[in-house]
């Protein structure tokens, strides 16, 4: 009797140890599935066709369809051709205010442009910004 009582004792330990390690491999994996998938630093370069020039003066972005895109040596390139985005061109300023340099003045030229012209570029994704112009190629 006894023995039976200490199989009976052991055995119930055993599953409500099995039933806690349970919860908490369901927490840990309910606690991966909520962490955001981080996007690498990217850079892809591209030629595109602008559809829409939205907003005006330092504040605008580009409507664009992607034709081409090729990876840089250094940054995978997340952009495909053939699809659609909104880029918002990366002015470099210092102390709040808007450098005055060629990288700034090619971005800001893109304002100019008309529906069905096509300019080459180095974008990226910014997990929380969206796509960013980095720099017209000529």
């Amino acid at each position: 009797m006894k023995v039976l009582t200490s199989v009976l004792l052991l055995c119930s330990i055993l599953i409500v140890y099995s039933c806690s390690n349970c919860k908490e491999t369901q927490l840990n994996n309910q606690s991966n599935q909520n962490n955001p998938t981080t996007i690498a630093q990217n850079l892809s370069q591209v030629e595109a066709e602008v559809l829409e020039v939205i907003g005006s003066g330092n504040d605008f972005k580009l409507k664009v369809k992607v034709l081409s895109s090729q990876e840089t040596a250094a940054y995978p390139s997340i952009a495909a051709a053939g699809e659609e985005y909104i880029l918002k061109p990366n002015l470099r300023t210092e102390n709040g205010k808007l450098m005055d340099n060629e990288i700034n003045t090619e971005l800001l030229s893109l304002r100019n442009y008309s529906k069905g012209q096509r300019f080459k570029a180095e974008i990226s994704l910014d997990q929380k910004n969206g796509w960013f112009i980095q720099k017209v190629i000529k």
